[in-house]
């Protein structure tokens, strides 16, 4: 074997995607059920419309989520901290812009015993004024330290150009906000958001078919209903009219940049061949903004791009820190390699390499029933099934250089890009 040559590239040309059965609770509750793995652990996920996209005051979202395990009608927050560490299990809530949840993982052989502990959390936390005080201090005193920090004020103040303070993307959480809401307004949220009208589970891993029957004695409880099912609401965007923000911060040595605009979603057919020419652009640790900027000139350690999706809308960012002193130098080689992806055409090398990664990240993502529940996730959100999946190594394999001159000429245009600096 000659370990100088590097082995021959060979793209995927199909793969065979994990099975999942879609099943409903006695309310009507949606349960995907993927059952494969080795492993005795499962994995049960809670998603409702409960997400920043559906809160009239900012922040009610965030910390509503954050709350549910500090305190039901029968369990404190060290009962309940308890009583999953005593089965060796691990619960995350977490909230973003149109779901909010949690994720239990447990040994297969334990989840029974959670699973009363897990309703009870979604349908009698109560909101314990101590614990909120707590939170909200905690929360506040965080956002404080970020505010100092360059590339969260960058991003920060990009969204809020793009989409600005009125819509759920481009709203921005100020230190006052705290201040405007109340364990009355989390309980309000709480009753007309957690319930099952708004809820889809994901349950993966190695269990049989008791644990449904189970889930459906708590879940599948036609008594627990909201006020009523998130409604479909829209917002106005205001798009900041100068494309120029720069926050001056003379002691900084180095400044943090966010660049772009606008764009389309995952939902548009041109968002799996631009997925390609975004990799190609600044999508992974190969490409041609890192080669030009990290490897080439060394201004920065780290710059990527992506064409970031949200079912109600996306846009493309890219985003680095640099030193002071070439902050324009650095602006000036985007805009270079903008161009050069809008006037020629990509090398067929260079892209088979990008086809490569892309094919095995594809894999990863589809890697084991847990690695498989996120990837189905969020599929679910844009109500896609797995065929997207198949499109998608379809369109990484097939995708021509010619192609992607065309999107690069449709989707990235340097000069009408906001371009947000701080430092």
């Amino acid at each position: 074997m000659n370990r100088s040559i590097a082995p021959e590239i060979k793209l995927i040309e199909s793969i065979d995607l994990p099975q999942y059965d879609l099943v409903h609770l006695d309310n009507g509750v949606p349960v995907y059920v993927i059952n494969a793995g080795d492993q005795d652990v499962v994995k049960i996920e809670l998603m409702f419309k409960a997400g920043k996209w559906f809160e009239d005051k900012n922040l009610l979202a965030d910390i509503a989520n954050r709350m549910l395990r500090e305190g039901t009608s029968k369990h404190n927050a060290k009962q309940i901290a308890d009583e999953f560490d005593f089965y060796g299990a691990n619960i995350n809530t977490g909230a973003g812009f149109e779901t909010a949840g949690a994720v239990l993982y447990s040994l297969t052989k334990q989840v029974d015993h959670l699973l009363p502990l897990l309703f009870e959390i979604f349908t009698e936390s109560v909101f314990p004024q101590k614990e909120f005080d707590t939170i909200a201090n905690n929360r506040k005193q965080h956002l404080l330290v970020d505010l100092k920090k360059n590339d969260f004020l960058a991003n920060r103040n990009f969204v809020n150009a793009l989409y600005g303070q009125t819509h759920p993307y481009g709203r921005v959480t100020e230190p006052e906000d705290f201040g405007k809401i109340s364990t009355a307004d989390l309980t309000t949220f709480f009753k007309k958001y957690y319930n099952s009208d708004n809820l889809i589970i994901i349950i993966s891993g190695r269990f049989d078919e008791s644990l449904i029957k189970r889930l459906n004695l708590f879940f599948g409880n036609k008594d627990w209903k909201g006020d009523m099912p998130a409604p479909d609401i829209t917002y106005p965007s205001h798009p900041s009219a100068e494309l120029i923000h720069h926050t001056e911060k003379a002691e900084s040595v180095q400044s943090a940049l966010a660049l772009g605009n606008l764009s389309i979603n995952k939902k548009h057919p041109d968002f799996l061949k631009l997925s390609v020419l975004n990799t190609v652009f600044g999508g992974y640790f190969g490409s041609r903004l890192m080669s030009n900027i990290r490897e080439e000139k060394g201004y920065t350690y780290g710059i990527y791009s992506s064409f970031v999706s949200y079912p109600h809308g996306g846009f493309i960012e890219i985003a680095t820190e640099v030193g002071k002193d070439v902050r324009q130098a650095t602006m000036d080689e985007i805009g270079y390699e903008i161009n050069r992806l809008r006037t020629e055409p990509i090398d067929e090398e260079e892209l088979k390499v990008v086809k490569n990664y892309m094919s095995g990240k594809i894999l990863r993502s589809i890697d084991g029933p847990l690695k498989f529940s996120e990837t189905l996730k969020g599929l679910i959100i844009y109500n896609q099934d797995t065929s997207y999946i198949q499109q998608l190594l379809k369109t990484v394999r097939e995708v021509k250089s010619g192609e992607l001159l065309e999107l690069a000429n449709k989707y990235l245009d340097f000069d009408k890009m906001y371009k947000v600096t701080v430092g």
